[in-house]
């Protein structure tokens, strides 16, 4: 909105103003000071309003709406007018400016109707002013119980005091129902909203709430009594006017709000610390769930820790606002939606921010190189357990059944050859070997990937593990629940390599194994009374195992003194197996 245009504007406003001081001035009228008063601060406040939100958003409808509001205000002067038409139209124009205000209040902040429901509440109320007022004014000649003294109404074709009654109860109700609506959807939008968005609606919902809450009263008591009348009148004057000094107030905190964008730049000036950032920035736009999200290239973004995160659609209570640096995008903030009626504030915030979010996306951005180094490890790990699974069952399945019907074979061949000793002879010895070769099979196939730690879990395979074992074995603390399948395979496997290095190397007499549950990880600890001296660095074993266990973001620890034995102790957290 050009400065000429606001000139004009508002030299029309303080012209209808002009006019409508001298009018009332010059009427006989009761108070007319104080009357006069009235409508110039609340006419006056509601164009002023207007002309500083159309010149800061102009494509946002609110300021139009204030604009109507105050100009409607100020026609409504006429009603102090001696002259029966000119008493007559600001008489009927006092309905169009309930009309204005139930739409302006239902259509804050963003200056639309949003649902058919609100379409259909504004709408009832035009429809009152526009057609159904005007009709029940041609039977009315307006002197009630609040009107004795005025003029005679110019629109009245025939007085008839039942067709008015019949014609204005309806539209008494109307009124009613539009203003005890409005109140439902102020209530209804309040309880949905979120603490940035409530901050922007506070001030003027009260404001327009306790005007509503006014007016309800006033209509419901009016037409039958005219106790208070004079008492409602000042309420609702004094209600009416802080709601331009609402939106005044709105306007002026976005511009003090701007301050804190100085504050922004002083933190930045040195590096922030872990999550700094995020909190500078959730004050500078008063956003507490304010979000960082860091270009990572082909459209992706990840959250600070480099896991990755989609930004919200367009529409919805949350909005991303792209950072962009020499012409290519940084990072996105993602904010509160209600913050889109201050872009002046959200620009100046990213401008002030967007060399700190650039360096923060070069440490998103090798976060998520190694999240996906990470997720690497563990697919890793997760297709070698398959294929392990899958050689073992090939093993039950293929070899063994095969070196059983071999055995059953030989057994009824050896009653062919029974007459012949040295024949029977050759057979059994030759059903001994297959005998030691399909045990040796078989340990090698649970060895491998044991079944029973698939079917019943980590306790059981444990327990017949060390009931395998070359000496003796102490099990404590095993949990009883089912844990990520990758967990148990981790666990399983450490505890077999542990112990079969303790029956070849360690010449111990016993060995211990605990596993316990605590805080979302698994902690596995092996240990012996053996000679110790064992080195994770030599030897592919342990360093296998330590590898399974940090490709689950775990940690293996061996303590192995020379001649006081070793025990491996391994931390394993739950949730970054639970996949596998």
């Amino acid at each position: 909105m050009s400065v000429r245009a606001v000139l004009a504007v508002w030299s029309l406003a303080l012209i209808a103003a002009g006019g409508g001081v001298a009018l009332i001035l010059s009427s006989d009228r009761p108070r007319p000071v104080a009357n006069a008063a009235v409508v110039v601060l609340i006419g006056l406040a509601f164009v002023g309003s207007g002309l500083l939100a159309r010149a800061r958003r102009p494509e946002n409808r609110t300021g139009l709406l204030l604009l109507l509001v105050g100009f409607s205000w100020l026609v409504g002067a006429l009603g102090a007018s001696g002259d029966s038409l000119l008493f007559t139209i600001g008489y009927a124009e006092s309905a169009l400016v309930a009309a204005f205000f139930v739409h302006l209040v239902v259509a804050f902040p963003s200056g639309r109707l949003e649902t058919r429901w609100e379409r259909r509440v504004v709408a009832s109320m035009y429809a009152v002013a526009l057609v159904l007022q005007p009709i029940w004014m041609l039977f009315d000649d307006l002197h009630g119980l609040r009107c004795d003294e005025c003029p005679a109404n110019a629109f009245l074709v025939d007085r008839n005091e039942t067709l008015a009654t019949v014609l204005g109860v309806p539209t008494l109700a109307v009124i009613l129902g539009v203003l005890l609506a409005v109140v439902a959807i102020l209530i209804q939008r309040w309880r949905a909203a979120s603490a940035p968005l409530r901050r922007v609606l506070a001030p003027v919902y009260v404001s327009s709430g306790a005007t509503i809450v006014v007016l309800v009263i006033q209509n419901a008591v009016a037409p039958f009594s005219s106790f208070g009348a004079d008492v409602l009148d000042f309420l609702t004057v004094l209600a009416l006017f802080t709601v331009p000094l609402a939106f005044l107030g709105g306007l002026m905190r976005t511009r003090l709000k701007r301050t804190a964008v100085a504050d922004l730049m002083t933190k930045l000036a040195e590096p922030p610390g872990p999550g700094g950032l995020r909190h500078a920035l959730a004050r500078a736009l008063g956003d507490p769930s304010l979000e960082l999200a860091y270009w990572v290239g082909d459209g992706s973004y990840v959250d600070p820790d480099g896991h990755p995160i989609a930004l919200p659609d367009d529409g919805g209570t949350r909005v991303a606002t792209s950072v962009e640096r020499s012409g290519r995008p940084v990072a996105a903030i993602v904010h509160d939606a209600s913050l889109r009626d201050q872009p002046e504030l959200v620009d100046a915030v990213v401008a002030a921010a967007g060399l700190a979010l650039e360096n923060e996306r070069l440490q998103a951005e090798l976060r998520a190189r190694l999240e996906e180094l990470r997720a690497s490890r563990l697919r890793l790990v997760e297709t070698a357990d398959v294929e392990r699974r899958r050689l073992e069952r090939n093993l039950h399945d293929g070899a063994q059944q095969r070196l059983v019907a071999l055995s059953l074979t030989l057994a009824l061949d050896r009653r062919a050859f029974e007459s012949d000793p040295a024949v029977v002879e050759l057979v059994e010895r030759t059903r001994s070997e297959l005998a030691d070769a399909l045990a040796e099979l078989r340990e090698l196939a649970r060895g491998i990937h044991p079944p029973l730690l698939t079917d019943r879990g980590l306790k059981p395979a444990l327990e017949a593990l060390a009931d395998r074992a070359m000496l003796p074995v102490e099990l404590a603390g095993l949990p009883d629940d089912r844990l990520p399948a990758g967990v148990e395979a981790a666990a399983y496997y450490l505890v077999a390599e542990a112990l079969t290095n303790v029956a070849k190397y360690a010449q111990a007499s016993k060995a211990s194994v605990r596993v316990e549950r605590v805080n979302g990880s698994v902690t596995v600890e092996v240990s012996d009374d053996g000679i110790g001296g064992a080195d994770v660095g030599r030897g592919s074993g342990l360093r296998g195992l330590a590898d399974r266990v940090e490709a689950l973001d775990g940690h293996l620890d061996v303590d192995s003194p020379p001649g006081a034995g070793t025990r491996l102790r391994a931390e394993i957290p739950c949730e970054h197996a639970a996949g596998l």
